[in-house]
């Protein structure tokens, strides 16, 4: 099925799909149970599965929403906006945001603090890390590996801050061998 979409401003952009992947099974008998008769059925399973569509949790922004003024809100947003949703990184110092947002360098902590105190991102030196649960784009296996990797910013969270700044997060995260 394909819907026509339309991106945040406005226009007119990629069309949204949902595409069903249909696998037979094969043939499984069952018994009306009314009548009691035996009936061969063929068995199929139907996998539904999504593909550039954006997903916000709501539930999770809330209650950070009542600690954000209008200029943190856009900073929010400016995050929202602008993050790479290949790997939900968005790779920006706070100088950075302030000469493309032009709000102050205080406010902008400010807002980063509290994005971080209700686990909406994550910082590392030059790069937000937005969180899955919150905000994502792609399908489940794509967000599934993108949680596993913010999961682990924790975890190597000392490992991490002693290679100094951290220029690509799939360097700092240690590879899991098979």
């Amino acid at each position: 099925m394909t819907t026509p979409g339309k991106n945040g401003s406005g226009r007119k952009g990629k069309s949204k799909t949902t595409s069903r992947k249909t696998k037979i099974l094969g043939t499984q008998q069952y018994v009306n149970s009314t009548t009691g008769e035996v009936i061969d059925c063929q068995v199929m399973e139907v996998e539904e599965r999504d593909a550039n569509f954006q997903k916000f949790w709501l539930g999770h922004v809330l209650g950070a929403v009542d600690e954000l003024s209008n200029a943190k809100m856009k900073i929010l947003f400016y995050i929202f906006s602008n993050v790479d949703y290949s790997n939900n990184i968005l790779p920006k110092t706070i100088a950075e945001i302030v000469e493309e947002t032009g709000i102050s360098n205080k406010t902008i902590i400010e807002t980063l603090k509290i994005l971080q105190q209700y686990d909406i991102i994550r910082r590392k030196t030059g790069i937000i890390f937005l969180n899955p649960n919150v905000l994502f784009k792609g399908g489940i296996n794509k967000r599934q590996a993108v949680l596993i990797k913010y999961g682990e910013l924790d975890r190597n969270c000392a490992e991490i801050a002693h290679k100094g700044e951290v220029t690509n997060v799939d360097e700092s995260i240690p590879k899991k061998e098979n």
